[in-house]
């Protein structure tokens, strides 16, 4: 009875999943050899990257990567935890010039096909608030959402003054004007990116997400899972899987699908400022829609 109704996820996101980028697909596959072929998660923080790995990770595999000499995962499916200049990098600044520490050491970057997940920045910002990892701005949180994003100055009253944010990435730390900033010059930066690539949304792994997952596997020559295997349990602690049930899931779904969700710990400033100040393109071409204003 708590699920989100249908129409409730439609309004929000459409009735289909969004990817773009598949038409780079026969470019990788044509330019990269099959046992060199690997596929992975990349996306700003708390954006359903450990997702969309566990959700690869259980129903595809790359027959070829089980003999390759350039790479090794544990199912040596030729599916990794992330990129190896990192998943939550900015590309121009990290691609060939950072190597993560985790799973980076060693990997042919340009061999490399990530998918960047990207999640409807109100949804986004209330995960910040929960767990912020590496942003870094000034705000309260407390259980009932209060407090949190906090886009703008609320001792500043005679003018719009955004809360700086600041982010913490491996090779720099960079400013941004408020966080709805973080999230316009994160995937700004990506959609300025030529290299072979998907994009789809944090959403669609929740709804769709047998039919992104088989997408993106085929996308590299992949094999795809007779019977496909949700994640039931949260995909990540301590960034590992756990299989306990279906709270991960469920919870996942009530939050994301009652578009009430989207507004908590939010001032009617706070509102405008995101209204105003949100990529408009990158809004639609990801299909979303700032709410109603206050009136």
């Amino acid at each position: 009875s708590q699920l989100p109704t249908w129409e409730n996820v439609i309004s929000q996101y459409g009735d289909h999943p969004i990817l773009y980028g598949l038409e780079t697909c026969q470019t990788y596959r044509a330019t990269t050899a099959p046992a060199d072929r690997m596929i992975g998660p990349a996306g700003m923080f708390n954006t359903g990257t450990n997702l969309f790995f566990q959700l690869m990770n259980q129903n595809c595999y790359i027959p070829e990567a089980a003999q390759s000499t350039t790479h090794e995962e544990k199912r040596r499916n030729g599916v990794r935890f992330q990129p190896p200049w990192g998943k939550h990098n900015p590309p121009a600044t990290h691609r060939y010039k950072n190597v993560a520490k985790v799973f980076g050491v060693g990997i042919n970057q340009t061999a490399f096909f990530p998918v960047v997940m990207i999640k409807d920045p109100y949804g986004w910002m209330g995960s910040e608030c929960r767990h912020n990892y590496q942003t870094w701005w000034e705000h309260d949180y407390t259980d009932d959402g209060n407090g949190c994003p906090n886009l703008v100055n609320k001792r500043v009253l005679e003018r719009v003054e955004p809360v700086e944010a600041m982010v913490h990435f491996p090779l720099e730390w960079v400013y941004y004007e408020s966080l709805i900033d973080v999230w316009n010059k994160w995937y700004e930066e990506y959609e300025e990116q030529t290299f072979p690539m998907l994009h789809t949304r944090f959403e669609d792994l929740l709804f769709h997400g047998e039919e992104v997952t088989k997408l993106a596997c085929d996308c590299v020559g992949g094999v795809f899972a007779r019977k496909f295997q949700y994640i039931e349990g949260s995909a990540k602690e301590n960034g590992m899987p756990i299989h306990e049930g279906a709270n991960g899931l469920v919870n996942a779904m009530v939050q994301y699908g009652n578009p009430r969700n989207r507004l908590n710990g939010m001032t009617d400033r706070d509102r405008r400022y995101a209204s105003e100040s949100l990529n408009g393109e990158l809004m639609s071409k990801f299909g979303y829609s700032a709410p109603p204003l206050p009136t």
